[in-house]
């Protein structure tokens, strides 16, 4: 019992001593991971965690050091990220906009670890993150994904949805999915359907979501009305089912009548339902569920279900 109490006071000391040690933030609206003690010594310390990520002692100078965002920070010598003096900067002109570390030559990406690298061919002054889209940035002359220019004309560059993009010549694949590249020549009419599927002119195109797999393509003779059922199932002209791309496995499909059954969120996290029906048939990942009634068919998982029948 004895033992456990000089171990238990052990570890209360070593605690007090450390949050003397780590002294006050230095600004606790910007950030609380730098912090000054008392004889004006600056730190380090993620979040305040010292117990599990440590206290770096900085030799910062403590009359000048201004925090700028929770992990970056300056002062007369140097610009400082995780307490690390950064070395590409120029810390007379620099400064964070709105979360972008940037100076007069030069805008910044951070590495968690190593901290500032350069992003080539970036205009500090012009360079924003595209809101809504991540990953992305354009500054007056280009766009960026991942920190990288994109070959693209500038002036007419837009999203269609979440995975196409356009502009004057050409159609582009998200490089979210894999390489960014042209798919075909924009010949206009070009629209968005839902945050998957586009349509141009009469044919529906289909992100491809594997590596060295091809947009799916389904063209059309005419197409008047489309249905968006789920962000997978579409109805085109209550006539064909169109699941991520292609028709529905089951050709006999009444488009009319076809539901999807609710989404049970807990179990299926991609927002698709495998559970359908129309009419006549109850449907699991487009195939028929025989025997099973239209009218009291209730799925119970991605497995199984019960109906009046069935129970």
């Amino acid at each position: 019992m004895k033992k456990r109490a000089f171990f238990v006071a052990c570890i209360f000391s070593c605690f007090l001593i450390s949050c003397r040690n780590i002294g006050q933030p230095v600004n606790k609206q910007k950030s609380g991971s730098y912090f000054i003690d008392s004889k004006g010594q600056i730190a380090y310390c993620q979040n305040g965690n010292w117990f599990s990520l440590g206290i770096s002692q900085m030799q910062a100078d403590a009359k000048s050091f201004e925090v700028l965002s929770e992990d970056i920070a300056k002062d007369k010598n140097a610009v400082y990220f995780r307490g690390m003096p950064q070395k590409l900067v120029d810390k007379s002109s620099f400064y964070v906009d709105q979360q972008i570390p940037k100076d007069r030559f030069h805008v910044y990406y951070i590495d968690q670890v190593l901290g500032f690298h350069i992003i080539e061919g970036a205009d500090p002054k012009t360079y924003e993150a595209v809101a809504g889209h991540i990953n992305w940035a354009r500054d007056k002359d280009h766009y960026f994904y991942s920190n990288d220019p994109i070959k693209v004309d500038r002036n007419t560059f837009s999203f269609i949805n979440d995975y196409f993009l356009k502009d004057k010549d050409s159609v582009y694949i998200s490089p979210n999915i894999g390489t960014f590249k042209a798919i075909l020549a924009n010949t206009g009419n070009v629209e968005a359907i839902n945050k998957y599927y586009i349509k141009i002119y009469d044919t529906i195109y289909y992100p491809p979501f594997q590596q060295g797999l091809a947009v799916v393509k389904r063209p059309f003779n005419t197409i008047h009305k489309i249905r968006v059922l789920d962000q997978d199932h579409i109805n085109i002209d209550n006539k064909t089912i169109l699941f991520r791309g292609k028709d529905f496995k089951y050709v006999h499909v009444d488009a009319p009548s076809f539901k999807l059954y609710p989404i049970d969120e807990e179990i299926d996290s991609y927002g698709s339902n495998s559970y359908s029906k129309d009419k006549s048939h109850v449907f699991y990942n487009q195939e028929i569920i025989p025997g099973a009634d239209v009218k009291t068919f209730i799925p119970l998982g991605n497995d199984f279900g019960k109906d009046t029948k069935n129970n």
